[in-house]
């Protein structure tokens, strides 16, 4: 049975405000609010949705928390 998983990093483009995907696909990814992967928290994925106010969230399991611009994300996608 193949993995029906992709997994790559979530990065935050400065040039266009946005969250992209990177090494999933064959190209950067940006991210639209409501789309939804799978976040690694320590050493589990989590299913979560990406959300935008003042600034870019996630909500995982009824609990959300801003995305950091510095940081980088493990996640995967379907």
């Amino acid at each position: 049975m193949t993995n029906p998983y992709r997994e790559g990093w979530l990065l935050f483009n400065s040039a266009s405000e946005r969250w992209e995907i990177r090494e999933a696909y064959d190209h950067p990814q940006s991210v639209h609010c409501g789309e939804s992967f799978d976040l690694q928290i320590g050493t589990v994925f989590l299913t979560c949705r990406v959300e935008m106010d003042a600034e870019w969230y996630v909500i995982v399991q009824n609990t959300s928390f801003y995305l950091h611009p510095g940081f980088r994300y493990r996640i995967r996608v379907r």
